[in-house]
């Protein structure tokens, strides 16, 4: 009730002390100082929650579990209505192209599962599937066809690409209006200038999580951790830039934490972050997992295998062993400079395990995990899935937490078929 009565006194005294004015300035001075103090009463309201106390007869809370999966179902039930909608009109049906380069595991996982739900929604797609010799030249050739291609409404080149291609040029020869990964300059810089675009589907998956959940961004302490181009940078776009603007933002305050960010240096930042946002990638894995004087000497031929004792050296005395698993191949020659076979380098590209403790995370915290990483559970001896975040230990802090998995990724693919459906009814470009 003290939350609520503050609201009103602010309103009664913003409404009272507004100028003398004509009937249309004053209903639009009106209209900005009644979001103004929207905000405020939220605010407070949020604030009261946050500062409830514990129920008595319990020892301690655990945070609210965001379901991700349930979340998705109902976004991919608002599209299929789009969809009904838009084609009842007389429209042509939306329309998937999907551009699929070599035979990575993961990456064919991640397209069965688009390809299953926009099936769901009633959106068309096709794959593309091409193999990993392909030239950059025939990529391009591809892109310029699907976009002159009038049926086709979205295009997405799953990433990542082989070596010898360029991932910026190939995802810069889709055209903006067809960019439903929103990866194109285009879409990024309007992204960063609060403007309308087709914005990068696990960034969008983020801010709409936070929406739907009622998690309040409003001069709240943010931390991303990772700032790679296509998760970690728009999510900080999104949480920080104006909520008045065109395209609207979570006014918070957001500190961005890398490779460099020193360990200790991470921690006294989530320590203060009323959300934490997880979105470590390789580079950041590798400087808080190795010594990379001892990484950087390692020099395989391709094909040969690296002993579990040798490699041991090069870690973080902090590292799980769960890390050090070796019964898939993968190959990486880009970023280490050698070729690598190890299940570790699925992790490498993905995140860090736990990289997020609960000494990190302050009470009430809201904390989301984007991380995908494949460990070794150390009981059944079988490779499962977990995110950035020690999950079971935070949970018991936060006041909301997503799991991994059935948290960010499913949400993911279902903000990939609204870009799919925007991109349709042209409603951006």
């Amino acid at each position: 009730m003290a939350a609520r009565a503050r609201g009103l006194g602010l309103l009664r005294g913003g409404l009272a002390g507004l100028p003398a004015l004509g009937p249309a300035e004053r209903r639009d001075s009106i209209f900005q100082r009644m979001k103004l103090l929207h905000r405020v009463f939220k605010t407070a309201v949020f604030q009261k929650q946050m500062a409830r106390p514990v129920s008595e007869g319990t020892s301690g809370h655990e945070a609210i579990i965001i379901s991700g999966t349930e979340m998705a179902k109902q976004i991919q039930k608002e599209i299929q209505r789009g969809v009904e909608s838009w084609i009842s009109l007389g429209n042509r049906r939306p329309h998937l192209s999907i551009i699929l380069v070599g035979d990575n595991p993961a990456s064919h996982m991640y397209v069965r599962n688009k390809i299953r739900a926009a099936c769901t929604v009633g959106i068309c797609s096709e794959l593309i599937l091409k193999p990993k010799s392909v030239s950059q030249e025939e990529l391009l050739d591809i892109t310029d066809q699907l976009n002159m291609d009038p049926r086709v409404s979205g295009i997405l080149v799953q990433l990542p690409l082989p070596d010898h291609v360029d991932e910026r040029t190939v995802c810069n020869g889709i055209t903006p209006e067809k960019d439903v990964d929103g990866f194109h300059i285009i879409n990024i810089g309007r992204l960063c200038l609060d403007q309308h675009s087709l914005i990068p589907a696990t960034a969008s998956a983020v801010w709409e999580i936070i929406k739907r959940t009622g998690i309040e961004t409003f001069g709240k302490n943010v931390v991303v951790a990772g700032r790679s181009k296509n998760v970690g940078m728009p999510i900080a776009m999104l949480l920080h830039t104006d909520g008045d603007h065109e395209r609207p933002g979570g006014d918070a305050t957001v500190t961005i934490a890398h490779r460099y960010t020193p360990k200790e240096q991470l921690k006294i930042h989530t320590q203060l972050a009323d959300i934490i946002i997880v979105a470590a990638d390789f580079l950041t894995f590798r400087s808080y997992i190795f010594n990379t004087k001892a990484l950087d000497s390692l020099v395989l031929k391709p094909g040969s295998e690296k002993p579990k004792e040798h490699l041991a050296s090069c870690r973080a005395p902090a590292i799980p062993p769960a890390l050090f698993n070796y019964s898939h191949s993968q190959k990486v020659s880009r970023e280490l400079g050698s070729h690598l076979h190890w299940n570790l380098l699925l992790n490498a590209f993905s995140g860090i395990p736990k990289l997020i403790t609960s000494d990190m995370v302050k009470e009430r915290a809201a904390v989301i995990d984007v991380g995908i990483n494949y460990v070794q559970d150390p009981v059944t001896g079988k490779t499962r899935l977990v995110g950035d975040v020690d999950f079971e230990a935070v949970r018991k802090k936060a006041s909301f937490i997503t799991p991994v998995p059935g948290g960010v990724g499913p949400m993911t693919v279902a903000m990939l078929l609204k870009n799919t459906l925007l991109a349709a009814k042209k409603i951006i470009y």
